[in-house]
């Protein structure tokens, strides 16, 4: 999930702090990433279909977590399928059903443990699933949206408009959609967490990282983190993100560094390439979301008046329908 490398590139302005550090805060809350640990335990039970609410036990522990340290939960939840990760989609599916094809070949042959790991591997989490917590969450009186497409973008929605003071998750890619204040590596054994700030991005040094972010704006960040590949947009190869970092360096643009990758010739760029990577890039900027102030659809951010979206684009950032 994410931008591989990216939170190792981000060390240096990580910050361990007490969940009580956010009392008073309302904070959202990646759904997906409680219901897929919770799954954990229970990953054998879901992957032969036997019923078990183990992983909503798991997700509502921490609801209550943070509530106890006075921090007001805002569960966020995946909605539908979104057409620019089509391909992500697939090759996590394909994965799973391999892992559970050994998983059941395993335990077929007494083989339990064993068996265990795969399933672990082949649990995804369903609306099913989803709705065990929404129930759960009504019950207690949790603050809980169904974003129309990806939590991700809908919780960047939620920062921006100020209904949250900051995102918990486990996905380095909530940086990239500009989000403040992302906290990631919950413990709950010890009320603790990480906190990237944005702000602090510019503490980044190439003598630390191996990148320097000082001065860098939302979009070089944005645009490097898409050219190391990302899950609307494969990388490269041979680019991650400190070449990524490189080149823009050198060539300021996404344009004149793809035209310089093509006449050297040493890293073979796919064809169509520049116009995949600007529709990864209307992804991360107006991405559809639900706004829960107006009670309607919009984008993450406002589509310029001057910008027409063709079927194909406003079809690949999600429709309204």
């Amino acid at each position: 999930m994410g931008i591989s490398g990216l939170l190792p590139l981000l060390k240096s302005i990580q910050v361990n702090k007490h969940l009580s550090d956010f009392a008073g805060q309302t904070l959202a809350v990646d759904a997906y990433v409680w219901l897929h640990r919770g799954s954990y335990a229970c990953a054998t039970e879901l992957a032969t279909g036997k019923t078990t609410t183990k992983y909503v036990d798991y997700a509502m522990r921490h609801v209550r977590l943070l509530r106890h340290h006075k921090i007001q939960p805002y569960v966020v939840f995946d909605g539908g399928p979104l057409p620019a990760k089509k391909g992500t989609e697939s090759e996590r599916r394909q994965r799973r059903e391999e892992n559970l094809a050994k998983a059941n070949a395993l335990a077929a042959h007494g083989k339990h443990n064993q068996a265990r790991e795969f399933y672990t591997k082949c649990v995804d989490v369903t609306p099913q699933m989803a709705y065990q917590l929404i129930k759960a969450l009504r019950a207690e009186g949790i603050q809980y949206v169904v974003a129309p497409y990806e939590a991700d973008a809908q919780m960047a929605y939620l920062e921006r408009i100020g209904l949250v003071d900051g995102i918990i998750t486990e996905d380095s890619d909530l940086l990239v959609f500009g989000c403040r204040k992302v906290l990631f590596k919950l413990d709950s054994v010890s009320s603790t967490i990480t906190s990237i700030s944005r702000e602090d991005f510019g503490s980044v040094t190439a003598a630390e990282g191996g990148v320097s972010l000082l001065g860098w704006t939302d979009a070089q960040f944005r645009t490097m983190a898409i050219l190391s590949g990302c899950d609307y947009l494969p990388s490269i190869p041979g680019v991650g993100l400190k070449t990524a970092w490189s080149l823009l360096k050198k060539y300021r643009t996404v344009d004149q560094l793809i035209r310089a990758l093509r006449l050297e010739g040493k890293k073979p760029v796919p064809k169509g390439y520049l116009e995949a990577f600007h529709l990864a890039e209307m992804v991360f900027l107006h991405q559809r979301v639900y706004c829960p102030l107006d009670e309607k659809f919009v984008c993450l951010t406002e589509i310029p008046a001057q910008d027409v979206l063709d079927v194909e684009t406003e079809a690949y950032i999600g429709r309204c329908e």
